[in-house]
C-alpha cells in the first residue's frame, strides 16, 4: 500500500480513493471508500488497453462473469462501469495474502490446513459452477487467504459452459502448471477442469512446488498432458489420495466439488477447518512474530475489526498513508503479510495482516471466531470451538418452559406437546410456538449468524412452515423454513430465499442450518450438512423482536406455523463454515 501519486485519480465514480494498492497487467488497484463508508478495492484499467478494439468486451465479460457468482469464498463485485473512459471495477476489500505469497514466505501448509483450503476452494467452485461458469485460471495467486477462509478471485478468462470459447483459435487460456490436460489440448473445458486446477493448487500448498515440476512453458504443458503428477511429498495419505484424484487425466475420473466437500468433512471433523499451523515446525511462530511482535497494535486491531470493514461502517479501517496510524514506508514492511488482488492475469500486493490469524490463531477458523489473541498467546494452543449464544435442546417432558442451556434465553411454550423420552417439541401446525422475551441474534446490516435445528414434518405442508425465526417490524428478520413455492427447505429473508435441492420427506428427521455471512452479504442453506443453496442477502432486516421456534411473523401477525417436531436448536453469532455445520448434524 502506498500513497496516491500525482497522476492518480482521487475518485472513481462515487468512490473516494484512499491509497494505491498496486498495479498489474490490466491496470491499477486502489483502496477506496464507498459513499456509505465501506472499504472497497477499485480496479482501473490502463489507458493503452482501452485503445484495443476487443478490450472493452473482454472487460465487460469479466465483470458479467464475476457478478454471476455469489458465494462465501469468492470476492463479490460491488460496482463497475465498462463504458467509462477508463473502465473500472469495484470489489469487496479482502484483507489477506495470496496463497502464493503465504507459501513463499512461510513454507508449505500442514495437512489440516490444506484440507481447510480444499473445503473453501471446493465451495467456491460450487458457487462458480452453479452460475454455469468455469473459472479456467485457478492458481495460487488467484486465491486470497482472508481471516475466515480463502477467496477465489480473477474471473478474467472465465467462460460460460453454454457458450463458445472466449479465446481465439490457437491460444490457450490458463497458467502453465495449473492447467488441465483438456485446456492444454484445446479440447472442451468443463467444470472438471477447475477440479484439476484445484488439485494442482492443493499440491502446491502442501509441498511448496507444482506437481508437474518447473521449467519452460512447453515442458510444463507436456508434463500436464503426459506425465503423472509428483505428489509423493504429500505425507498425509488421505490428502495425497484426494489430490491425486483431482489430478486424474480423464475429466470423468475427477471428483466433483460437492464430493470433495464430503470427503474433507469425513476426514477432518470439527477442527479440519482450523488452520492451526502453517508449514513446518516454527512456521506458525514466524507468522506470529510478524504480526504481533512487529505490529502489536495493528495486529490487535485487525483481529477485532479490520476484516469486518467490508460491510460495516464505523469499524477499524486499515491504516492509510497520510492518515493517523499509517504504516512506515513499504521498504520497511518486509515481514508483513500482503493482500493480492487480481488484475487481469496479474496480481498486485498491498498491506494486509488479517489472514495471519486465520492461518495460525483462529481458535475455530470454520466458525468465524474473531477473538483477538494476545501477543504472548501460544500459536499451537488447542482449537476451542465457538459456543452457541443460544441452545434449546427441547428435551423437556412437560411444562411451558423451553430451557436455553447456553444463553439463558428461556422460551415460553404455547400449544406445544413434548415427545416421549425428551425427543423434541411437537407443533400442531396451527398455533404452536416457543417464544423468548426478546431477541437473541443481531440480524441487521453487516451481522453474521447461524441457526440450526433437527426437524421432522408429520405431514406435507400446504403452506409455508417455519422452524426458526426472529421477529422484526412487520415480519420476521429471517426464516429457517419449508418453502411451499419450491416444496424445499429454505433459509429466507423477507422477499428472498436460498431454497434447497432435495424435497423434504415426511416423518424423517432432517438437520437444517442457515448461515448468514454479513460481510459477504450471503445466505447459505445446509441440509444434512451439505450446502444446497446460496442467495445474495439484499435485505438484511434487523430483528428486534422475540426469537421464535415453530412459526414466523408476516404483516405483524403470527404465521407459517410448523407441522411437526423440532429439537436441538442452536444459534451462533457468527457464520459457521462447512466442517462445523457438518459436525452439528
Amino acid at each position: 500500500m502506498s500513497a496516491l501519486e500525482p497522476d492518480d485519480p482521487h475518485s472513481v465514480g462515487a468512490y473516494r480513493l484512499l491509497s494505491r494498492l498496486g498495479a498489474g497487467g490490466m491496470g491499477r488497484v486502489y483502496l477506496g471508500r464507498s459513499p456509505g463508508g465501506r472499504l472497497v478495492a477499485v480496479k482501473v484499467v490502463h489507458a493503452e488497453l482501452v485503445r484495443r478494439p476487443e478490450f472493452r468486451e473482454r472487460f465487460r465479460r469479466e465483470v458479467d462473469a464475476a457478478r454471476k457468482v455469489s458465494g462465501a469464498f469468492t470476492a463479490p463485485v460491488v460496482d463497475a462501469d465498462p463504458d467509462a473512459s477508463l473502465p473500472w471495477l469495484v470489489t469487496s476489500y479482502i484483507a489477506g495474502p495470496s496463497l502464493e505469497q503465504a507459501v513463499a514466505e512461510q513454507g508449505p501448509f500442514e495437512a489440516g490446513a490444506v484440507l481447510a483450503l480444499a473445503a473453501g476452494l471446493a465451495e467456491a467452485l460450487v458457487s462458480i459452477h452453479a452460475a454455469h461458469l468455469v473459472h479456467r485460471d485457478l492458481k495460487p495467486s488467484n486465491v486470497l487467504l482472508a481471516e475466515d477462509g480463502p477467496r477465489v478471485i480473477d474471473f478474467g478468462i472465465v467462460r460460460s459452459v453454454d457458450s463458445d470459447s472466449v479465446t481465439r483459435t490457437g491460444l490457450v487460456a490458463g497458467s502453465p502448471g495449473f492447467m488441465s490436460p483438456e485446456q492444454v489440448n484445446g479440447e472442451d473445458v468443463t467444470a472438471a477442469s477447475d477440479v484439476f486446477c484445484l488439485g494442482a493448487v492443493l499440491a502446491f500448498a502442501a509441498t511448496g512446488a507444482n506437481p508437474f515440476g518447473s521449467g519452460p512453458t512447453p515442458a510444463l504443458l507436456y508434463r500436464v498432458v503426459h506425465n503423472s503428477p509428483d505428489v509423493d511429498a504429500v505425507r498425509d495419505p488421505a490428502l495425497r489420495g484426494l489430490i491425486a484424484d483431482c489430478l486424474a487425466k480423464d475429466p470423468a475420473g475427477r471428483p466433483t466439488p460437492q464430493e470433495i466437500l464430503a470427503r474433507v468433512g469425513a476426514l477432518g471433523a470439527e477442527n479440519t477447518m482450523a488452520l492451526g499451523h502453517l508449514g513446518p515446525a516454527g512456521g506458525a511462530t514466524r507468522v506470529q512474530g510478524a504480526l504481533t511482535n512487529v505490529l502489536p497494535r495493528q495486529a490487535t486491531v485487525v483481529s477485532t475489526g479490520l476484516n469486518e470493514q467490508a460491510t460495516q461502517v464505523g469499524s477499524f479501517p486499515p491504516a492509510v498513508p497520510g492518515e493517523p496510524g499509517a504504516p512506515e514506508p513499504p521498504g520497511r514492511r518486509s515481514r508483513r503479510a500482503f493482500l493480492l488482488l487480481g488484475v487481469g492475469g496479474g496480481a498486485v500486493a498491498a498491506a494486509g495482516i488479517g489472514a495471519g490469524f486465520w492461518l495460525n490463531h483462529r481458535s475455530d477458523a470454520e466458525d468465524g471466531n474473531r477473538a483477538a489473541p494476545s501477543a504472548s498467546s501460544s500459536p499451537s494452543a488447542a482449537p476451542v470451538p465457538a459456543q452457541p449464544v443460544g441452545h434449546w435442546p427441547l428435551d423437556e417432558t412437560s411444562g411451558t418452559v423451553a430451557r436455553d442451556t447456553a444463553g439463558g434465553h428461556d422460551g415460553t411454550a404455547n400449544r406445544v406437546a413434548w415427545a416421549a423420552g425428551g425427543a423434541g417439541a411437537v407443533f400442531d401446525g396451527r398455533g404452536g410456538e416457543i417464544m423468548t422475551t426478546g431477541p437473541v441474534l443481531e440480524t441487521g446490516e453487516g451481522s453474521s449468524f447461524t441457526v440450526a435445528a433437527w426437524v421432522v414434518l408429520t405431514a406435507a405442508p400446504t403452506d409455508w412452515a417455519t422452524a426458526i425465526s426472529q421477529d422484526a417490524d412487520g415480519a420476521s428478520a429471517f426464516y429457517l423454513q419449508y418453502a411451499v413455492d419450491q416444496k424445499r427447505w429454505a433459509f429466507s429473508r423477507p422477499g428472498l430465499r436460498a431454497a434447497g435441492r432435495t424435497e423434504p420427506a415426511v416423518n424423517v428427521w432432517t438437520h437444517i442450518a442457515g448461515v448468514c455471512d454479513g460481510r459477504d452479504r450471503t445466505l447459505r442453506l445446509y441440509v444434512n450438512g451439505v450446502l444446497e443453496a446460496t442467495a445474495d442477502d439484499t435485505n438484511p432486516v434487523a430483528g428486534t423482536g422475540s426469537f421464535i421456534i415453530g412459526r414466523a411473523s408476516y404483516g405483524g401477525q403470527a404465521a407459517d406455523f410448523f407441522p411437526g417436531a423440532v429439537r436441538d436448536v442452536r444459534v451462533f453469532d457468527r457464520a459457521l463454515a462447512p466442517a462445523r455445520i457438518k459436525k452439528l448434524g
